[in-house]
This record gives structure tokens, sequence and C-alpha cells, in this order.
């Protein structure tokens, strides 16, 4: 199996090398030179612990500590993602509350699910980029982890906020840039990395160019290359066929900084191969074909921001964004190729004026314009393909965001937002057009120092996509003279969602010993779903409105509401020597329209922790014991699955000085007892025991 790298794709790499080679004489000479600003080594002890002072921007769009937005966030960040040694973005979500994956274990057709709501019903974004992609039983965003420093998850209802498709929440991911490598005292480095994963023999290199050109401009250049080169092993002995792959990644992001304006552009690419079923969630069959399948993502994104400390009336952000998805699949019994094309291009424009009234109140209000628009287009052997025809999507939407804070213990953040929508297809004789106005409000009351009570009431709304609205042509074929067809639906309403949530929160330090911290978390929801989309697949032996012959008809029609109801808890202590936790999440789904339970709701999970530091060893030994129940509780026909419980472990050898400065070491096993199971959410068995290790070393 081999990647077929594009011209472009080959232009990019040579130009990354020729500016590395460029800069590393300009730093030979400074290399010694001490930077303006120093970072502290994070100690031992927070390898994986959870701390007050992460930092989110997810809830509201600007910078809030986790502990002061009254929205559920959990943030997953660069140490934890190294430990974890993460591969897909399965790894980087398995241990947060309420938030499952689903679509089997290949990395291209996993779908991550937050409250019961499936990715479909997810915003993704990728350094403030959305993600729109969408189709099928395909993933949503392709990225490798490695060019990960956060992941922060926002559960429930997000549009007042981000405007269409956050009806379960949003998934944000932020890469990494040269400042978070750069030891103190450096203007530049070199990092090289390997790994190993034995589930699917998997090979990890990758390397790291980053530095500072003067005290304004600093740079990143990244290439990460994966060959799984068998196929991915089960838990009862056998191999998934058909889940080996090639893939790169890469990563070049620059800043300059000249006073207190600052701009950023970044580009990634991600491209793989390997020869996978049509649907990547289900295994080869006669409907499920074998295909050489070539999938390619490009993002490009340039960000301005004004930060002056001085102004309390500018703190604007312009985030322009463009990215791609291309997916090219050679069926191999006949060679017929079918090409996807998926693109989105979007500004987001914001600023943030703050109020100060007397000495007990501040506001700060957050206004903008966020703009974007889709095209996806698909083709069959050079000819336009009905089931992904060409079309387009413009969204606009205005908002405006009140941080209200009352005697530095009571917080409210009231807001709303208009989007407007509208899609046309080559095939359709009219366009689906509709607007929508979403409101929130949250308020946090701190009863003491240590204590919390939050609540908070948020809407949202996800506007048909083109997939729904336009697909024609053949879902499935069932014999001779005998075939599924797609009917398109221009009448499909926009999903809607009215959420209510109420927790508490603890947080104290110094309770047994210096610097020690408990974080205790809680909440629970409530939330109401309007004009769910289904996509309904009515197989009949005989002609029905149309199709004039045998198979029947899929169509996408609003058809049920829903109430996704649950909770979630999360308790986490950590001290110097160790850190201990665990986690508890439910959520119960029902269908309001017809009675029962919904298909897309995960069981209840227990996460449990624990954990020791040797500071003086600069070791870290991890535990972490995932119990998953059974989840009986599905529709009519539909399929249970029973529980689990799974063990994995972590070690972290991380030098801060001496002779082996700058090197890192992690071993890691998943699934310790090699238990054969398989989440509620997919019909493909996941893997067994996965040894794990990744060695680099910091220049």
């Amino acid at each position: 199996m081999s990647l077929k790298l594009e011209p472009r794709m080959v232009t990019l790499g040579i130009h990354l090398v020729i500016m590395a080679i460029l800069v590393f004489p300009r730093h030979t000479a400074a290399q010694m030179v001490q930077a303006e600003t120093e970072k502290k080594p994070e100690p031992v002890s927070n390898l994986a612990s959870t701390n007050f002072k992460e930092i989110t921007v997810t809830a509201t769009r600007t910078l809030r500590k986790v502990s002061d937005v009254p929205e559920s966030v959990s943030v997953v960040d660069t140490e934890q993602l190294r430990t974890r040694q993460a591969a897909d973005i399965g790894d980087t979500l398995r241990y947060l509350p309420n938030v499952e994956l689903g679509g089997g274990p290949r990395n291209i057709g996993m779908n991550p699910v937050i409250r019961g709501m499936g990715d479909g019903r997810i915003l993704f974004l990728l350094d403030g980029a959305r993600q729109d992609y969408n189709r099928g039983h395909d993933a949503r965003i392709f990225v490798d982890p490695s060019l990960l420093k956060r992941v922060e998850v926002m559960r429930g209802p997000a549009s007042a906020t981000w405007g269409s498709g956050a009806l379960g929440g949003v998934m944000s991911l932020t890469t990494v840039d040269a400042t978070d490598l750069l030891r103190p005292g450096e203007r530049m480095g070199v990092k090289v990395r390997g790994g190993f994963q034995s589930m699917n023999e998997q090979y990890i290199p990758g390397a790291s160019v980053y530095g500072l050109l003067g005290n304004q401009f600093d740079y990143l250049f990244d290439f990460s290359y994966r060959n799984a080169a068998d196929d991915i092993r089960l838990g009862d002995g056998s191999k998934l066929q058909n889940s080996s792959f090639e893939s790169y990644a890469s990563l070049a992001k620059l800043n300059w900084t000249p006073g207190p304006h600052q701009f950023m552009f970044s580009a990634q690419t991600f491209d793989q191969a390997g020869k996978v079923p049509s649907n990547a969630q289900a295994g080869v069959s006669t409907t499920n074909l074998l295909l050489d399948r070539d999938t390619e993502q490009r993002n490009y994104t340039l960000r301005y921001r004004y930060d002056n400390p001085d102004n309390n009336w500018l703190d604007p952000e312009i985030l322009v964004y463009h990215n791609t998805t291309y997916s090219l699949e050679r069926r191999l019994f006949d060679q017929r190729r079918d090409e996807t094309d998926f693109s989105t291009t979007g500004i987001n424009v914001r600023n943030s004026s703050r109020f100060d009234i007397g000495n007990f109140a501040t506001q700060l209000f957050t206004y903008g314009v966020d703009y974007f628009h889709n095209e996806g287009k698909g083709k069959r052997n050079g000819a336009a393909r009905p089931e992904f025809p060409r079309g387009e999507t413009d969204v606009v939407g205005v908002y405006l965001q009140d941080e209200i804070m009352l005697w530095e213990r009571f917080s409210l953040t009231p807001g709303v937002r208009w989007d407007h929508f509208s899609s046309q297809a080559d095939n359709a004789a009219a366009a689906n057009k509709n607007d929508r106005v979403n409101f929130k409000i949250g308020g946090l009351f701190k009863v003491t120092e240590w204590l919390s009570i939050t609540g908070g009431y948020n809407e949202a709304f996800r506007a048909p996509t083109l997939s729904e609205l336009f697909t024609t042509g053949t879902h499935f074929t069932c014999g001779p003279g005998c075939s599924n067809l797609f009917i398109p639906n221009l009448n499909l309403k926009p999903e809607t969602a009215f959420n209510k949530e109420i927790g508490m929160r603890i947080q104290k330090s110094d309770l047994l010993y210096a610097d020690d911290q408990l974080n205790i978390r809680g909440a629970y929801f409530n939330n109401k779903v309007k004009d769910f989309v289904d996509l309904l697949v009515d197989f009949v032996p005989f002609p029905v409105p149309g199709n004039p012959g045998t198979g029947g008809t899929t169509s996408s029609s609003n058809v049920r509401n829903a109430l996704l109801e649950g909770f979630e808890i999360e308790a986490n202590y950590a001290a110097k020597y160790g850190y201990a936790g665990f986690s508890y999440a439910q959520t119960r789904g029902r269908n309001r329209t017809i009675g029962g339970a919904l298909s897309n709701v995960q069981p209840d999970k227990w996460i449990v922790m624990a954990g020791l530091n040797w500071p003086i060893y600069n070791l870290s030994l991890g535990w972490r014991n995932s119990i998953v129940d059974a989840q009986n509780r599905v529709p009519t026909g539909g399929t249970p699955t029973p529980g689990y419980t799974l063990h994995d472990l972590t070690l972290t050898w991380l030098p801060r000085d001496g002779t082996f400065r700058g090197l890192r070491f992690d071993f890691g096993i998943d699934n310790l007892t090699d238990k054969d199971y398989r989440r509620h959410l997919s019909v493909l068995r996941d893997p067994g025991r996965n040894y794990k290790i990744a060695i680099s070393h910091q220049f």
C-alpha cells in the first residue's frame, strides 16, 4: 500500500524544508541568547491532574477560566495528549464524561457523541475554523493528534454563541505554537519523535523545527507520518480486515506580533490512504464493497488580534479560513471511481468592550458577525454523481453577548444570535431558506470561595445539510433490476434544541498538603429537541412514488421530537506525589413523538483513575479504569449491548535537567486484560490489548 502525494503537497513539503534550512543559520550564533519571556516548567505532579487555571474560549468566545463559566466544559491539555499517546480523535476523548465514540475503530469512520447527540449535531472547530464536512459514514474531521496542544469539549447546545450545528455541543481543537515548545532561554529548537503501537503495528515518526526571529516573529514547521502496517487486532484475537493505513500530516504556523497587534497564519495538511469498505463503520460484504481510498484535508487560517490592556473598548479578532476535504474511492472489483469534494470558506469578526460600573460591577460586551460558505460536489467516473450533487450553502450570523460580574461573586451571561441560511443545488428547482434567533442565559454564584452554583438555558439549531436536502441516485442495489433510490426533500426544517442545566462546583486547594487541589463538578441537563432529521429507508419489492421499479426509496424527513436528559459528576484530587479521581455520566433519550428510547444514546459510564508521581526521578505512573454499563434501553428492534470493563496504564519519564534534559519517554497499555468488547454505538468490535511507546528528544 502506498500513498500518492499530490503536487501541491510535495511543493508545500519542499517549501517547508527550504524555509527550515534558511532559518537554521540565523539562529546558530544566537542560540544562547535568553528569550524575553521565560516559561516555568510544569511539575510532574500535573501530568494527569485537573488544573484550576484551565482556560476556555469555547463557552463565551472570550478567555475565561473553566471554573468561571456556567457551561459544562472539559479541557484535554498537552500533557494529557502526550501521556495518552493519542493516535486519533477517539483517544483524546475517551475519558470525558458523557462523551462516547461511535463508528468503530477505523479512524476514518469515527463519530464522537455528546450527551446522545451524534457528530452530525456537533460543531467542530480547528484553530477556530468551522469543519463542516459531513458525508455518510465518514469521520467529520481528520487531524493527527501529535499536532494538537489542547482539545476543548463543551457539552450542550451552543448556537447562541457559535451558530448552526451546535445542538449537542462544540469540539474545539487547537494546534501547537512555537512558544509552546521553546524552553527558557532558547531562540530555536528541533524536536524529533518516534512511536509504536502494537494493535496494528503502527509506526509513528515525526519532527518539528521552531524558533524566534527577533522579538516579534515565531515560526513552527511540523511533519508527522503514521504507517499502520497491519490490520487492527481485536480482543478475541481476530483482526479487523482492511483497517491498515498510511498517513501524512504537516503544519506550518507563523506568528508576527508588532506591539499590541498579532498576525497568525497556519496551513495544515492531512493525507491518508488504505483499502476500506465503502462504509468504513462496518465490515466488507456483498453490499459493502472494498475500496482503495485516498482522503485529503487542507486547512488554512489567517487571524488578526489587537490586545491592548489599556483600551477597554477594543479587543477585536478577525479570522479568515478556508478548508477542503477531498476523497477518491476506487472500487476494486470494477475500478469505478467516485470523487467527493467539499470546502468551507468563512470569516469571523468580533470585538469585546469592557465597562466598569463603580466598584461592584463590570460588563464585557462581545459582539460580532460570522459568515461561511459551504460547497460540495461529487463525480463518478468523471461525470456528475447524483448521490453527492453539486450544491452550496451560505450562512450569516450576528450575535451579542454580555458577561456581567457583580461583587466578584455573581456572574450573569445573556446572549442572542440571529442566523440566516440558504442552500441550493444544481439538481434542485428551488432553494431551502430559513432563519433562526437563538437565546442563552447562564449564571454562576460563588456561595463561598470554594463552592459555586451554576445554571443556564441555551438554544441551538442545525440547518439541513446539502446531502439531506438534495441527494438523489442509488442508495443501494438489491439484485437484478432492484435498487433503492434517494428522494430529495427541499422542505426540511432546521433541527432545534432547548437545554436547561443546573450544577454545582467545589474547588479547594491546600486541603491536605501544600499546593494540593480538589475539584468536584456536577451538572444535570434537560434538552428538548424538535424536528429531528432522520434518514428513512423504505425497502419494498414493488413500485412506489419516486421509484418506478423495485427496492423502495430513502429520504430525509423531520420525523420526531426528542428529550435527552441526564447528569455527570467529576471529582479529582491532585498533590505532589499522586492523584486520584472518578467521573460518572448518564444520559437518557426518549422519542417524544412515538414513545420509546432513542437509538444514539451512549450507556452509563464510570471512569476511575489514580496515579503516583516521583518528582526526584521525573516519573509518573497512571491507571484508568473504564466501567461501561450494558445498554438495554434501545428502540423496538434495536440491539442491546453488554457492558464491559477496561484498564489502561501509562508511564512517563520526563527529565527536567541534567544529561537527559530534552528527552521524553512514554509507555502505555490500553485494554490491559485484552477484553473482547463492542461499543454500543458501533457494529464493529474494538481493539484488544495495545502496547504503546513514544520517545522524543528536544534539541
